[in-house]
């Protein structure tokens, strides 16, 4: 049985944590994952900030989407056992391939949603979030993903 569907966790963490978000990313999620992914990854690069209402202001969507592609691409390589899986991933790496987004989460077990807990915080809080909203951001995650898998 398959897991929480990323975009839907990232839509509902949004609406719950971020709602300013929500309009200028409810198109972008009918999208492919991949596109998705690349769209996010480039905010990123360019930067992990929004400007709201006067202040500066950590943009979730983005952040949530790529934590768990991420994690997730992460779970995959750990658990590629066959010879031909971690062949085709090496060559993936070398020719600087991007593997495709993930579209729905594997089942995690209480050890991986502690773990994706604490990568969700730390991401948050090293793009400048608060110690307390980080926290809560990550729950909001691992809520959203436990309800759904």
């Amino acid at each position: 049985m398959g897991g929480a569907r990323v975009d839907h966790v990232v839509q509902a963490v949004a609406a719950e944590r971020a709602p300013d978000e929500l309009k200028d990313i409810q198109e972008l999620l009918t999208r492919d994952a991949d596109e998705v992914t690349r769209a996010f990854a480039h905010r990123q690069k360019v930067s992990p900030l929004g400007f709201g209402t006067g202040a500066v202001a950590v943009l979730v969507t983005p952040l949530v989407w790529m934590v768990l592609q991420q994690f997730a691409q992460e779970l995959t390589a750990a658990s590629a056992r066959t010879l031909t899986q971690r062949a085709h991933a090496w060559l993936q790496r070398l020719l600087r391939r991007t593997p495709p987004a993930v579209t729905v989460l594997p089942q995690l077990d209480g050890e991986q949603l502690d773990r994706l807990h604490r990568i969700v915080k730390e991401r948050a809080r090293e793009t400048g979030m608060g110690e307390q909203e980080a926290d809560r951001l990550a729950s909001c995650v691992i809520s959203h993903i436990v309800r759904n898998q």
